[in-house]
């Protein structure tokens, strides 16, 4: 189990999603029995309410930017203050065009990392559906557009997850090349 020591607290990467991030994690934390027998240190702090490193608060499209190795999960990229949330929307968008299918003309897939940014978000599934529908080609675009106008719930699915291992990098960061 990867973890840092940061001024004193084990930081694993669920952490840093779920306690300073303040995102939904996209996939479950290991039980509390097996984080104290498999920890590196029994004397290391943690905390599951609000961690000393929040944000005070938190940003949905974090859920666009962060990877855990899983097949599902978004691209690995670099970020920058400067221009974080710029970088965070274009992330969204690229995810989404990757991500989300068009089954039989009839029905939206979506990515199950969707149920995590609604949460967060506080938003329907219908302001889902229309935000998504912004970043896809104009072909599916007319027909997300046509699956919203009918508000059938059986006109949207979740994709299952697949928590195969893989990350894909950013090609900006393959090389040293630098696309702007």
């Amino acid at each position: 189990k990867a973890a840092y020591d940061v001024g004193g607290y084990r930081i694993n990467p669920f952490i840093i999603q779920s306690s300073i991030l303040g995102i939904r994690p996209h996939y479950s934390s290991p039980s509390p029995l097996l984080q104290t027998l498999f920890s590196p240190s029994r004397k290391s702090k943690t905390c599951n309410v609000r961690h000393i490193y929040a944000l005070e608060y938190p940003e949905a499209l974090a859920h666009f930017a962060i990877s855990s190795g899983a097949f599902t999960d978004p691209t690995v990229r670099v970020y920058t203050a400067d221009r974080i949330f710029r970088d965070l929307r274009q992330a969204k968008k690229e995810f989404i065009r990757s991500n989300v299918r068009v089954h039989k003309g009839t029905k939206i897939l979506l990515p199950k990392i969707f149920q995590h940014y609604v949460k967060d978000m506080s938003m329907d599934v219908s302001k889902l559906m229309e935000t998504t529908a912004e970043c896809l080609p104009e072909d599916a675009r007319r027909i997300a557009d046509k699956c919203l106008k009918e508000k059938k719930s059986k006109n949207f699915e979740w994709l299952p997850e697949n928590l195969s291992f893989r990350y894909v990098i950013a090609g900006e960061l393959v090389g040293g090349r630098n696309k702007t």
